[in-house]
């Protein structure tokens, strides 16, 4: 007697198929967000840390001189700065191999200008294409990309890269960031050639930024802003004067846009929460380039033209505070409060739950 076997296969039929296909792609669409989520939490805890480290560094220097570094020192006009505030704090933060790099005593001489430092001189080159990571917000780059030509009568130099920062010294809600003040209790804690004692600070450190987040590089800023007051739009930045970079170049003190040739730099080393008219400039808007000229009337009769504070992180960015700690402050800020954080002895009263 033959026994005959039958031998079943077993498998998926197509729909069951598209079902567990169907569901991977849910559960992958449900995953992502919450890894993106976890990535920019952990990139946004650096950059905390970050600003840590340099309140870490500036109260050293404040230990060390008895006032805060200026964002930049001296130069002709107070518009070519000579050096910046990151010069000021490079031994303090484990840098003393860059800072040695500068030499703070070299100077070029223009007749009928004057004499020339930092910046400007080809033998500072090494130390300006260096990049320090602790300047960089890790949630919008690892490093710079702005290269430069520079030229100052028979001296020019040029770099594939040169260093730049996404966080800059806070400049207060003043009119202008230097000598003469239209209110000196608005000013920041920092400016050009304002070095700030803690004694200054009479409306606390704990409640008077010290540095701010502004985000650098064309990708974060794709909008440079034009007008003042209710008149402030914000344009394309390729549509802006030639401009081809926005980003804060750390070694290259300058008071207004950089001009490279036919390319321009625009941004700068202070933030403000007021535009030039004292209008309120708020977290995330659209930033302006620098113009802090002195010698020239026309273009400051109303006050000094300084970018804003702003970030990639979503909701606000991150501020250094005169007392070392670091708060995020949102885009939705009440203006009153926003503004009062930046000075240094306006005797506003501030409470926590407004910010």
């Amino acid at each position: 007697m033959n026994t005959r076997w039958t031998r079943h296969r077993s498998g998926f039929t197509l729909i069951e198929l598209l079902v567990v296909i169907a569901i991977i792609g849910v559960l992958i669409a449900l995953l992502l967000p919450a890894v993106q989520s976890a990535r920019e939490a952990a990139r946004r805890a650096q950059c905390v840390n970050n600003l840590k480290q340099i309140g870490l560094a500036l109260h050293n220097y404040e230990s060390t001189n008895q006032v805060f570094p200026a964002a930049m020192h001296g130069g002709f006009g107070r518009v070519y700065g000579n050096f910046t505030g990151f010069h000021s704090i490079l031994p303090f933060l484990e840098q003393s191999a860059l800072s040695s790099a500068f030499n703070f005593d070299q100077g070029l001489y223009a007749a009928g200008i004057g004499t020339y430092f930092g910046w400007s001189l080809p033998d500072q080159t090494t130390g300006i294409a260096t990049q320090v990571s602790t300047f960089l917000c890790p949630s919008n780059r690892t490093q710079g990309d702005v290269g430069s030509t520079f030229q100052f009568g028979a001296v020019s130099w040029e770099l594939s890269q040169v260093a730049v920062t996404d966080y800059v010294f806070s400049a207060g809600s003043d009119n202008y960031v230097s000598q003469p003040f239209l209110n000196r209790n608005l000013r920041g804690m920092s400016g050009i050639d304002v070095f700030t004692r803690l004694s200054d600070v009479r409306d606390g450190t704990s409640q008077t930024m010290l540095m701010g987040e502004a985000a650098g590089g064309n990708d974060a800023n794709p909008f440079v802003a034009v007008g003042f007051a209710e008149n402030r739009v914000c344009v394309p930045l390729e549509q802006f004067d030639q401009a081809q970079h926005f980003d804060n170049v750390m070694f290259m003190a300058f008071g207004r846009r950089r001009s490279w040739g036919s390319e321009y730099i625009v941004g700068g080393l202070m933030g403000k929460t007021t535009d030039r008219l004292g209008t309120f400039y708020g977290v995330n808007d659209c930033g302006y380039p620098s113009t802090t000229d002195h010698f020239a009337p026309a273009n400051t009769l109303s006050g000094q033209t300084l970018p804003n504070f702003r970030s990639v992180h979503p909701g606000g960015a991150n501020f250094l505070f005169g007392d070392g700690s670091v708060k995020f402050i949102k885009d939705t800020i009440n203006p009153l409060a926003y503004t009062a954080l930046s000075t240094v002895a306006a005797g506003e009263v501030i409470s926590s739950d407004q910010y």
